[in-house]
């Protein structure tokens, strides 16, 4: 019994320590490759920071600011927002694409090696 709960509190250990590491390789700002003016912030507590131009456009106020908590499984993100809404994107080594299929850049990376995750059909 004793062995079990030590098995048990090693597995939930490997299971977090690897779950934290995984947020800190995403954590970072990620800039919109077609408008430098947009990006989002993902943080190693899995929160996330998202500024994004209106669809479509207002003049006066042209930027929607939201955050809210993301999960990452694999190359797949999920955002949760603040008022209970979802959506995804794809992560792979530098590059962030959005569900409109835009490209942002990891800030302070050479976007000249940016590799395009792929396209999943959900998108």
């Amino acid at each position: 019994m004793k062995n079990a709960a030590i098995a048990t509190a090693l597995l939930i250990c490997f299971t977090i320590s690897s779950f934290a590491a995984d947020l800190s390789s995403a954590s970072g700002t990620y800039i919109n490759k077609r408008d430098k003016t947009q990006f989002i912030t993902f943080y190693p507590d899995a929160t996330f920071h998202l500024k994004q131009r209106k669809q479509p456009p207002d003049v006066e106020n042209p930027f929607i600011e939201l955050s809210g908590k993301y999960e990452l499984n694999g190359e797949t993100v999920k955002f949760i927002l603040q008022d209970g809404g979802t959506g995804t994107g794809q992560l792979k080594a530098n590059a962030f694409m959005d569900g409109q299929g835009d490209i942002w850049v990891k800030q302070g990376t050479d976007d000249q090696g940016v590799q395009r995750p792929k396209r999943h059909k959900y998108f």
